[in-house]
């Protein structure tokens, strides 16, 4: 049974990841609108402030200055909070950025419900959704601060463009940093036999919780969401017969839809249920455990899932 190490802080393992990347990296920049220290991005822009780019408040701008660079023939990441960046910025990112195939890692933080109290203006909820329609664009979501650096190292050196979400608060640690990241693979983080429980970023790590995790259950992190890793997951779900798929997204355009797509086209009988926001907006709260309650993606509506399924 795989259980939480502790918390830590995924923005701040983004800030600490491209740092350590820009030291042999020598050809990798930064665009960023105005955000710099939400991010973590001190230590960058103090040590390598000639490839940091400070585009301030005008997201389309910034996306076109990065598709620039990159054309240069830089590594360029592009940083936002995500109701900014892909939210306001999207036509540019389609025409400059994955129409030229340019090599350029659009990060977008404080997505989902954790932005907590700053309410439903800044709880990007429909990111992903944006993100996995565009043709080129690879789109990642690490389940915590480890994993989150591994995907960091990996897309630096992919010459792709792609998306990264990452999330506000600090969070469960429970990727092992033995394991490594491959584009387009997921971890089985516990082994199960009767149900496949499949998921990204906090929303999924907190099944861990759960006080009687047993062999029933298979967790599988999808934070490959594009491409996706479908030999794990129809493996499991032939297995298991049975398949909950647990985000913190809008139920349109997630992992879930894409999952039960691979579902449908595998000709796969399971039975599917699939936690996410339902067709709404966010709202403030100081306490996140609420919202996810709220939305029915918290553990209740986990365990009553699980319930269901078993029935």
């Amino acid at each position: 049974m795989k259980k939480a190490l502790g918390h830590d802080s995924i923005r701040k393992a983004f800030g600490e990841a491209i740092f350590q990347i820009a030291k042999t990296n020598k050809n990798l920049y930064l665009v960023d609108a105005d955000l710099g220290p939400s991010l973590y991005l001190q230590k960058f822009i103090a040590k390598y402030s000639s490839r940091y780019i400070q585009a301030g408040v005008a997201e389309a701008n910034a996306a076109a200055v990065a598709a620039g660079l990159a054309k240069a023939g830089k590594t360029v990441f592009l940083t936002s909070f995500a109701c900014f960046s892909p939210a306001i910025n999207w036509a540019v990112i389609k025409q400059s950025i994955c129409y030229n195939n340019a090599n350029v890692k659009i990060v977008g933080s404080h997505a989902g419900l954790l932005s907590g109290d700053l309410g439903a203006t800044h709880q990007m909820l429909e990111d992903l959704a944006l993100m996995r329609s565009l043709p080129n664009m690879e789109v990642f979501a690490p389940i915590d601060a480890v994993e989150c650096k591994k995907i960091v190292q990996s897309i630096a050196f992919s010459p792709y463009p792609s998306y990264l979400r990452l999330v506000r608060p600090d969070t469960p640690t429970v990727f092992s940093p033995k394991l490594p990241f491959t584009i387009g693979k997921s971890h089985i983080l516990h082994k199960g036999k009767d149900i496949t429980i499949l998921g990204h970023g906090p929303a999924l790590s907190q099944i861990f919780s759960l006080p009687n995790l047993d062999n029933k259950l298979e967790i599988i992190n999808c934070s490959s969401i594009k491409p996706l890793d479908t030999s794990t997951i129809l493996k499991s779900i032939k297995k298991t017969g049975r398949c909950l798929v647990v985000e913190d997204h809008q139920k349109n355009g997630g992992l879930g839809e894409a999952v039960a797509s691979l579902i449908l086209s595998s000709g796969l009988k399971c039975k599917f249920i699939h936690l996410a926001i339902d067709n709404q907006f966010g709202q403030s709260s100081k306490d996140t455990t609420q919202l996810y309650n709220h939305y029915g993606i918290g553990l209740p509506d986990i365990k009553a899932s699980i319930e269901k399924l078993m029935k």
